[in-house]
């Protein structure tokens, strides 16, 4: 596994394997009372979760780019992929973790507390609802991810109130997306004040090829008058740090 990692550019300290090992035991023993993912092998979980998750903030320059402090969020997170990855991987971000379905919520919450992340928070709401309800979203986000939730015009209609002005949603797909897909989406970015951008291929070892299409918040989402959201709001449950 850590050849798989090195080749594609993710480099993992030893507390990192340890910390996605536990991870690993924890989805499997969630496994037996939900539908969570089947993919628990080691190398379907390393590779076809955790590298699928953590590689696009190592090979795209947009994203690899994105500074200490960082307020993101995983659109309808399932068992924390991507969002815990990058909880892990990017410790001085905030990363809330948005599930609507109550099981996963509760999932996630324990696997937040019996792992120790601190950076990591829950929202058991949808994306549209969490736009408005969630305290600790309120200053707005500076990424967005979305992983294997559905098509990308509505994924960015839902989630594209959570980003700040110049904000990215960052929408994971398989392979090439198809192009009456990215017409759809590039046509509802535009009606948005948001930028669809063109799509960012890139390899998946040891032999997949993986795509990521990034849409860009052009407006602030305020009216004329409406004040700023605060720097950062308080509430919310957190567990202990990851790192």
């Amino acid at each position: 596994m850590r050849a798989l990692f090195a080749s594609a550019g993710v480099a993992l300290a030893p507390e990192d394997w340890a910390f996605f090992e536990r991870l690993r035991l924890t989805v499997i023993a969630a496994n037996a009372t939900m539908n969570l993912t089947r993919l628990t092998s080691e190398p379907d979980f390393y590779g076809k979760h955790v590298l699928d998750s953590a590689l696009p903030f190592f090979a795209v320059p947009a994203l690899r780019e994105v500074g200490d402090g960082a307020l993101a969020a995983d659109v309808g997170a399932g068992a924390g992929f991507p969002g815990l990855v990058l909880a892990r991987l990017r410790p001085t971000w905030d990363v809330g973790l948005i599930e609507r379905t109550q099981k996963k919520a509760e999932f996630l919450e324990q696997a937040i507390a019996s792992l120790g992340v601190e950076n990591a928070f829950v929202v058991p709401m949808d994306a549209k609802e969490a736009a408005v309800q969630a305290p600790l979203l309120s200053r707005k986000c500076d990424v967005v991810v979305a992983r294997a939730v559905g098509r990308i015009a509505a994924v960015t209609r839902a989630a594209g109130r959570l980003l700040r002005r110049g904000g990215m949603l960052v929408h994971y797909k398989g392979g090439d997306p198809p192009e009456a897909e990215l017409s759809e989406g590039a046509g509802t970015a535009e009606e948005l004040d948001m930028r669809q951008e063109a799509p960012v291929r890139y390899d998946l070892p040891p032999d997949a090829r993986r795509s990521v299409v990034i849409v860009v918040n052009r407006s602030s989402g305020r009216t004329r008058g409406e004040a700023r959201p605060p720097k950062r709001a308080s509430g919310g449950s957190r567990g202990g740090r990851a790192r």
